[in-house]
């Protein structure tokens, strides 16, 4: 697992114009991580969890890929969404891991998860809030997951 500062250099040197709060112990923080995405508050829920062989295989996870980090929004707001997205792509391909997207049903893989949080970026760049299943507003919250 990379350190917070790793994290947000690699961040930094895909393009992302996204800063995570770097105080803090990855394994250790359950709640809201600070962020700014274009110099503007974001930020996302985060939770470390390590699973075992049960829970992998109810997840369709291989094995070498146990630990499981939840990144969730609640908020409409593209900083919080965006900063979420890119947070776990990048980690995913720091660690070789994937991010599986519930609300698509599909999983991008390392490399491709950089492709993927790329195109949803793009994709939000002018939209001030984030629609919802079929663009319809929701107020649930949306959770980000990464296996690695």
């Amino acid at each position: 697992m990379p350190t917070p500062q790793e994290w947000q250099a690699s961040i930094a040197r895909h393009g992302f114009p996204l800063r995570i709060y770097t105080d803090f112990d990855v394994t250790a923080l359950s709640g809201w991580l600070p962020c700014e995405y274009q110099g503007k508050k974001g930020g996302f829920e985060y939770s470390y969890a390590v699973l075992d062989n049960q829970e992998l295989s109810e997840l369709e996870v291989p094995q070498r890929l146990p630990c499981m980090i939840s990144f969730s929004v609640s908020a409409r707001a593209r900083e919080e969404f965006l900063s979420a997205v890119i947070s776990a792509a990048v980690l995913a391909e720091i660690t070789e891991g994937v991010v599986v997207d519930p609300q698509e049903g599909r999983s991008h893989e390392s490399t491709l998860a950089i492709r993927w949080a790329k195109d949803v970026e793009s994709s939000f760049q002018h939209d001030r809030t984030i629609p919802r299943c079929g663009h319809q507003p929701s107020h649930a919250s949306t959770p980000w997951w990464k296996f690695w």
